[in-house]
């Protein structure tokens, strides 16, 4: 006779109950909500951190242009010069009306640069060897975008949350002659449009004047230029509106304006030597 094999032991199969399952999806709910929000919070981390770079290379490049600039300067245009510019998109002055030197709610700054070569070479083919009339103001960022139209390699393109920006523009015009102007050549060129030029783009989302924010220039008072002793200062600062976020250089450390600039005072070494 033939024994049957023994029975095997019946195997219980573990099952996950609806409320455990439920726990389950909800913690991987909260594990996945918690991974994306992370990865949000440092993909815009990383925006803000890039767009702050930019900038700031930005920021240091045209102030270091405009400060060597300044440096080579024969003569400064003193506080309370008017000067017409002409008319056009590059040199309309935001709010309108006329560049002042010293005005508080958009201010211009105006020099005469000595030329690299000796003057007696100065020809419309050789500009290094001419004295250029120079000045670097601010226009308005959606004027200028509008008014150039998109084509233009002088437009940044719009950025409809930066359109009350300033933008900071350099009007350069050479000064074609091969002796040295005088001070009075050079003050009689406020009583005309000092036209031929326009004005260039040289450093975009400039901080436009609010209450308590320096001026962006501070130029000498009237009265003889003694190398040394004429002082030219310089208040740049930048913000741009990036996600909703103010991004800006450099960093303020209040909400107080006066706070926001870090004011560089620049000294033009060839000032006093030009004839009266």
């Amino acid at each position: 006779m033939i024994t049957p094999p023994p029975a095997r032991p019946a195997v219980h199969t573990a099952a996950f109950t609806l409320i455990e399952l439920l726990v389950a999806v909800a913690l991987a709910l909260i594990i996945m909500f918690a991974a994306s929000s992370l990865l949000i919070s440092s993909s815009r981390s990383s925006g803000d951190l890039q767009a702050r770079n930019d900038l700031l290379q930005e920021f240091q490049i045209a102030q270091n242009y405009l400060i060597a600039n300044v440096r080579e300067a024969a003569y400064v245009y003193p506080q309370g010069t008017t000067l017409n510019l002409g008319g056009g998109t590059t040199t309309q002055r935001p709010g309108g009306g006329n560049w002042v030197v010293g005005s508080a709610s958009a201010p211009i700054l105006a020099i005469v640069r000595a030329p690299e070569l000796p003057v007696s070479g100065c020809s419309a083919s050789n500009d290094r060897a001419c004295y250029k009339f120079k000045a670097y103001y601010p226009v308005l960022r959606a004027t200028w975008v509008s008014g150039l139209g998109p084509t233009s390699q002088n437009n940044p393109g719009a950025d409809p949350a930066n359109e009350t920006s300033w933008l900071l523009v350099e009007y350069t015009k050479n000064l074609v002659q091969t002796t040295p102007p005088t001070i009075t050549e050079l003050t009689d060129l406020t009583l005309v449009p000092v036209t031929g030029a326009s004005g260039k783009l040289l450093l975009d989302y400039v901080q436009p004047a609010v209450t308590g924010l320096p001026p962006l220039f501070t130029a000498p008072p009237a009265g003889p230029q003694v190398a040394g002793q004429t002082r030219v200062t310089v208040n740049i600062s930048v913000s741009r509106a990036v996600a909703g976020k103010a991004v800006v250089v450099p960093v303020r450390p209040s909400t107080d304006p006066a706070t926001w600039v870090q004011s560089v005072l620049v000294s033009p070494r060839n000032v006093g030597r030009l004839n009266p």
